[in-house]
């Protein structure tokens, strides 16, 4: 039981610009650090399909750009212990972010991405660590508070929706190592990685960054955001008074259950732990309508198995699809049932988008049609259709043609909403399922934009 960066190309939402020598990675590896880069969803057939920032985002092209943005260590920088106070979202909830935030259904599995930063493949540069990379915590709430307290939090709230205060639950535990991710150091964990997925299309001097695959709980309310954060346990530990190979499975104590008086497990104590270290990010996920119910009518008959051999870089993990409990945390950390979006508590801070119900119709020919009216709040919203990229294949190019929001329209690509004062805006979408292609990221504010194959 355990009690416990990038710029994005505009074609591929996992390949990043940077291109780290080898003695560059090994000089900053011990200073390195990470946080989640982006969320995207998952598509039956394991590709993503979906883009969303998570609070705070910042492109790193941007001026004055630093890791210090992102970046929230727990505890702080020169400070030994936890004091009890730490808050686990840098950022607070905005609406109007500058980068938009993913949109997805309730039961819909989203993948978090995050660089390894040598943390996996350069691992004789940090030997204490626990052998998992350290183990991802995944807590989601549909009532935030404005400023979230780590013990508050973390080994409070559990699957059921019953600890601490029972606004919310632990949804879902991962390593931090993948199994697949590297960076193009040329080291032989990266070496050997990229030889594994060359099939899928992985190269040795292209990164490919690492990723946590979370179901979303099954009963969240369309037009509500749903809050998730990313807690990464990442400890020093004293090799002498732990079984390091059972760290592989996340069996390690987190510093702060000594701290706040926990019960801790398996004879652990303090000593175990020689220096704390923990980083933390926000995510905010729109929930929208409807998603499964149209995937299971425009599916109907069709093939929704797994595709086994397609683009590594747009891919996500098949062997976390199976269960969101990676690390077990006590009984809360066992068994497959979809948690519950909260327990009871105050109301929510994040605001809803409220949607009218959708109304569809199919054609013989397997295309089907949703027409869909949403009063949509100054925000960013993101529709999207794709298809599936084979290893090897290029992209396509594409077209843009940008027009103002002021009609009814067709939507069979990508679309970007502005945002907009409060009005209602009514869009009919013809989506042929299941084609699906990885999102091309066109950045625009003020406009709808149009992408065409």
């Amino acid at each position: 039981m355990a009690n416990t960066t990038t710029n994005m190309t505009r074609n591929d939402w996992r390949t990043t610009t940077l291109r780290l020598a080898a003695v560059l990675a090994l000089a900053c590896s011990a200073s390195a650090h990470s946080w989640v880069e982006q969320v995207a969803r998952i598509a039956p057939n394991g590709t993503l399909v979906g883009v969303g920032y998570p609070r705070g985002y910042k492109d790193r092209a941007s001026k004055g750009w630093s890791d210090e943005i992102p970046m929230l260590r727990l505890p702080a920088t020169g400070t030994a212990f936890y004091t009890g106070n730490e808050i686990i979202n840098k950022y607070n909830f905005t609406d109007k972010p500058e980068f938009p935030m993913l949109q997805a259904s309730a039961g819909d599995s989203v993948a978090f991405s995050h660089h390894e930063n040598g943390h996996v493949t350069l691992i004789q540069n940090q030997p204490h660590k626990p052998r998992n990379r350290g183990t991802i915590y995944f807590y989601g709430t549909s009532q935030p508070k404005a400023q979230e307290k780590l013990f508050d939090i973390h080994l409070r709230w559990n699957k059921d929706g019953t600890g601490g205060d029972k606004r919310g639950v632990l949804l879902a535990t991962r390593n931090f190592d993948d199994g697949q991710c590297y960076q193009p150091n040329h080291q032989q964990i990266a070496e050997a990685r990229a030889a594994k997925f060359k099939t899928d299309g992985a190269s040795s001097d292209k990164e490919l960054i690492c990723q946590a695959d979370v179901k979303l709980p099954s009963d969240l309310k369309p037009g509500s955001i749903y809050t998730v954060y990313w807690y990464w346990d990442w400890p020093d530990l004293n090799e002498q008074k732990i079984d390091m190979e059972k760290t592989n499975d996340g069996l390690y104590p987190w510093a702060g259950s000594f701290m706040r008086g926990d019960a801790v497990p398996n004879g652990w104590n303090m000593d175990i732990i020689s220096r704390n270290e923990s980083y933390a990010s926000a995510v905010d996920i729109i929930i929208t309508e409807g998603k499964a119910q149209l995937l299971a009518a425009t599916e109907s008959g069709a093939k929704e198995a797994w595709v086994a051999q397609q683009d590594i870089y747009s891919k996500a993990v098949r062997e976390q699809m199976s269960s969101n409990f990676q690390v077990q945390v006590g009984d809360s950390g066992k068994g497959d049932a979809a948690a519950p979006a909260s327990g009871s508590g105050p109301a929510p801070v994040a605001p809803s988008l409220v949607a009218t119900p959708a109304k569809s119709s199919a054609s013989g020919n397997g295309v089907l049609t949703v027409t869909r009216t949403n009063t949509v709040p100054p925000t960013t919203l993101l529709t999207t259709a794709y298809r599936t990229v084979q290893p090897g294949e290029s992209r396509p190019t594409a077209a843009v043609e940008v027009k103002t929001v002021t009609e009814e329209v067709t939507v069979t690509v990508t679309a970007h909403v502005p945002p907009p004062t409060a009005a209602a805006v009514s869009s009919t979408a013809n989506t042929a399922m299941p084609v699906v292609t990885p999102f091309r990221l066109r950045r625009g504010r003020r406009s709808f934009a149009l992408i065409r194959d």
